[in-house]
């Protein structure tokens, strides 16, 4: 089977996520004078993801993310004080972190060559279209599908089925969406009936099998499964 549309998570995909969270994290700490702890910054990853997953579900809005994450972090911590401004910073301080994952341009670059290649990312819109923009990797893309923008959020079916509806010749066999996660990327695009490539590149978990139709460790594996010719 060879995919002509390949729709690409950024976060943990394709972009190095958790080291642009970790040097806004500790931008963000300095600039308003408090100590960049791992404990606290350990602590805020939690809560952050935790409250992206309830996004994910529907439980909640992008707003209450962006409200909620260090006001619930410093309660934990008791951290005490007023920080105006403070969450405007980060935001744009993690807008700044356009760290590649290995291999990702490399990856981007063969696969634009042959297939047409889409970004459907949940986050905010400015934050990601900086990121990709400054990573060099947004050349390559047709589109860049982001849940602010489009108003639902991966997994839910709205968000696909919009996906679907902008792109010129879509064809449901004919399409791979690639991402690092279960219940966002590849539960999204199982539901919307779409092949699924599971990306863990720290390894892939011992019960990884059956999660998705294919799983990597490497992204540069993605163009040969991309690349595969359905038999004669």
């Amino acid at each position: 089977m060879k995919y002509d549309f390949v729709l690409m998570d950024a976060d943990e995909t394709l972009l190095d996520f958790r080291k642009s969270e970790q040097a806004a994290f500790r931008n963000t700490f300095i600039k308003y004078g408090l100590i960049p702890d791992e404990e606290i910054f350990q602590l805020y990853s939690r809560i952050n993801h935790g409250l992206w997953g309830a996004y994910e579900r529907g439980q909640i809005t992008k707003e209450d993310i962006l409200r909620r994450r260090f006001r619930e972090t410093f309660q934990a911590a008791g951290i005490k004080g007023e920080f105006p401004g403070l969450e405007e910073y980060y935001q744009n301080a993690l807008s700044e972190g356009s760290y590649r994952i290995e291999g990702a341009e490399e990856v981007c670059s063969r696969l634009a060559e042959t297939c047409s290649l889409y970004l459907v990312t949940n986050g905010v819109a400015s934050t990601q279209r900086r990121r990709m923009k400054e990573s060099g990797l947004q050349q390559y893309f047709q589109q860049m599908f982001i849940s602010e923008e489009v108003g639902y959020q991966k997994p839910q079916i709205d968000f696909f089925e919009y996906v679907f509806a902008r792109i010129s010749g879509f064809d449901k066999s004919r399409a791979l969406i690639v991402g690092d996660s279960l219940t966002s990327d590849i539960a999204g695009g199982r539901n919307a009936g779409i092949a699924t490539c599971w990306f863990c590149r720290h390894g892939i978990p011992e019960d990884g099998a059956g999660k998705a139709d294919y799983v990597i460790c490497d992204l540069r594996k993605l163009c040969l499964i991309v690349g595969e010719q359905e038999d004669e």
